[in-house]
């Protein structure tokens, strides 16, 4: 198996073979031992007993042992990553969502808070007004399924509600910079736990283009904002997407102090083949140019720029 197509991908439980089911194979062994193996691994994520793991997280653990047939590595997956905006038609099979929502739980978290949550969208007619909300982009429209990760203070501010006790600290820049850690992480984890599913994805920032009608179509209550949208898909194999060349390391990496000169240096080369692979793509100019395009201001960020007050009017003053 290379990939996740639209029906569910499970394992059967070992079956007892009766006179009116006389055709019906038990599974072989190491299925059995295989998914008694997943059970453990999805029970431990989620601190439950073994027989409750699929309670816990409903066909993650036939995903899970499923998977194992797959022969791409963590560090294939991951050095393979392309963005893939077009896709088959069709829904997604049963399993994938609450796989990639068990993945992306096992991100890390800070200090456990697990200041997160997600809301899967895969109703056509939202898919189109998040489209409109998010830069007008076909392939929204399109996706069988739209993760919206958000930043979620509410969780807390109703527990602490619950309790009469006072969370200050909810309203604080630093809270609300690592409730978008938080998603940013576990939206990471659910993307390159779809690629080693055979799907496609494709991150959405135009979710933050007008985060308070985004809001308002979510239902979000206050305390919450989205932080990036996730496209999910079975890729069109008519466009596959290519891997899009980075920065050298040479760049990015400092050894011990940072050195801007020495990243400098190393950018020339960088631009040449950020050029042409651009030109194939059908686009002019080079990597620098979009960056500082990107960056200049007035109106460059499709209203990005308001982004503090929005989450003020969203509930999160980041003080």
């Amino acid at each position: 198996m290379t990939a996740i197509d639209a029906s569910p991908v499970t394992l059967r439980e070992p079956v007892r073979i009766t006179r009116t089911a006389r055709a019906v194979q038990p599974d072989p062994p190491e299925h059995r031992g295989r998914l008694a193996a997943a059970r453990t691994q999805v029970a431990a994520r989620y601190g439950v007993n073994a027989r409750h793991a699929d309670l816990a997280a409903p066909q993650v653990a036939g995903a899970l042992a499923a998977a194992a047939d797959l022969p791409r590595s963590v560090l294939e997956v991951q050095l393979g990553h392309r963005s893939v905006r077009r896709f088959l038609p069709g829904p997604l099979a049963p399993s994938v969502l609450p796989t990639l929502v068990a993945a992306a739980q096992s991100a890390p978290t800070s200090s456990n808070l697990q200041l997160w949550s997600v809301v899967a969208v895969t109703d056509p007619a939202r898919l189109a007004r998040i489209a409109t909300l998010s830069g007008e982009q076909d392939h929204v429209r399109d996706a069988p399924l739209l993760l919206v990760w958000i930043a979620d203070l509410a969780r807390v501010r109703a527990l602490a509600a619950s309790r009469s006790t006072a969370v200050h600290a909810t309203g604080y820049l630093e809270t609300t910079m690592t409730a978008f850690l938080d998603a940013a992480l576990a939206a990471q984890n659910a993307v390159v736990a779809a690629e080693s599913l055979g799907l496609g994805t494709v991150y959405l920032g135009g979710v933050r283009d007008d985060p308070e009608a985004l809001a308002a179509e979510l239902k979000l209550p206050r305390g919450t904002a989205p932080v990036v949208g996730l496209v999910v898909g079975r890729p069109d194999p008519a466009c596959p997407g290519r891997v899009k060349p980075r920065l050298p390391q040479a760049v990015v990496l400092h050894h011990e102090t940072y050195d801007m000169a020495r990243q400098l240096r190393s950018l020339g080369a960088y631009e040449r083949r950020m050029t042409a692979f651009y030109r194939d793509e059908g686009f002019t100019g080079g990597w620098i140019g979009r960056v500082l395009t990107r960056m200049r201001g007035h109106g460059s960020l499709r209203g990005r720029e308001r982004l503090r007050s929005a989450l003020a009017a969203l509930g999160m003053p980041s003080w």
